[in-house]
């Protein structure tokens, strides 16, 4: 039986690490997973542009209600900067605006990576999904009128120089959080080295739980049967939700919880292990391995906000 079937709807559940490849947008690689599985519910955590290529965490049926909680994970790119040039999209696809003759050394590379690691403040490229006052980014910067986006902190847990391909282009590693753009990180490594730079390939290696060498082609996905696809492919709904964020409780809080019905903590045995989370955030519950429902606490109450039908 193939993975796409047309007389009904996928019962599947959970998440497919997928190797996006490079010219096809994040959208198209949903669309495509969809109409495959037949499933009514796929999304993806953490955006890649089409020029990018690598780890794109698929969710399918249930998985879609924890997308919040995996897209704060972590997340590892390599990539290439090609120097001499800025554009205005700050990769290859963009129009040049800036052109310059001087290329950077080495010794100057190392030395001026180290202004980015941390946490710093980082302008958005003009070509990006950014809404500014409803209206995306990228659209505006079609218009005649360049997008006014703001600096926003973000932080840098790594940042390497791999290889020096040559006098014109250099390849390098980072390790950063969530909202990080590395096309506006190469902009702004060409700025301060005063030779300008742009994307020419990129590559997101992992993002939380989900590792490049684990991931899996879209074509790859396409010759698999429905039984390989549930054996091997997907992952489970809690695959990639940090730990910090789970709370295991009992068979009877699970069965409450199921119910949709709200639950006093103080009357609770094991009330301490709520402790933990502050008022109003978000966290999930399973029982054993199987996901219950995402909750928040507010003034002593347990509230199921959405409950997971597996």
């Amino acid at each position: 039986m193939n993975l796409k079937t047309n007389n009904f709807k996928s019962k599947i559940n959970g998440w497919i690490n997928l190797n996006k490849p490079e010219g096809v947008s994040s959208f198209k690689c949903v669309s495509i997973i969809r109409k495959l599985i037949n499933a009514k519910k796929v999304g993806h955590a953490g955006t890649l542009d089409p020029l990018a290529c690598g780890v794109l965490p698929i969710a399918i049926g249930e998985a879609t209600k924890s997308l919040r909680f995996s897209v704060d994970n972590e997340k590892t790119y390599e990539f290439v900067i090609t120097w001499g040039s800025e554009t205005s999209t700050d990769d290859k696809e963009g129009e040049i605006l800036k052109i310059s003759n001087n290329r950077p050394s080495k010794k100057s590379i190392l030395k001026k990576i180290e202004l980015f690691k941390g946490e710093i403040f980082q302008r958005p490229p003009n070509y990006s999904a950014i809404k500014i006052n409803g209206v995306r980014s990228y659209k505006l910067a079609r218009s005649v009128t360049l997008p006014k986006l703001n600096k926003r902190r973000i932080t840098i847990y790594d940042f390497k120089l791999l290889k020096i391909i040559n006098k014109d282009e250099a390849k390098f590693f980072i390790k950063c959080q969530k909202g990080t753009y590395v096309r506006s990180l190469a902009r702004d490594l060409g700025q301060v080295l005063e030779v300008f730079g742009h994307i020419s390939y990129l590559k997101r290696k992992s993002v939380g739980n989900f590792f490049i060498k684990q991931s899996i082609s879209l074509d790859k996905i396409e010759k698999l049967s429905h039984y390989s696809a549930k054996k091997d492919i997907i992952l489970p709904i809690l695959y990639p939700i940090n730990e910090n964020d789970i709370i295991e409780v009992s068979k009877e809080i699970s069965e409450n919880l199921l119910k949709g019905k709200k639950i006093i903590i103080e009357k609770l045995i094991d009330k301490a292990v709520f402790e933990k989370n502050k008022d109003n955030k978000l966290f999930l519950t399973k029982f054993k391995k199987k996901p219950i429902a995402i909750c928040v606490k507010n003034n002593g109450i347990l509230l199921p906000k959405r409950v997971f039908n597996v």
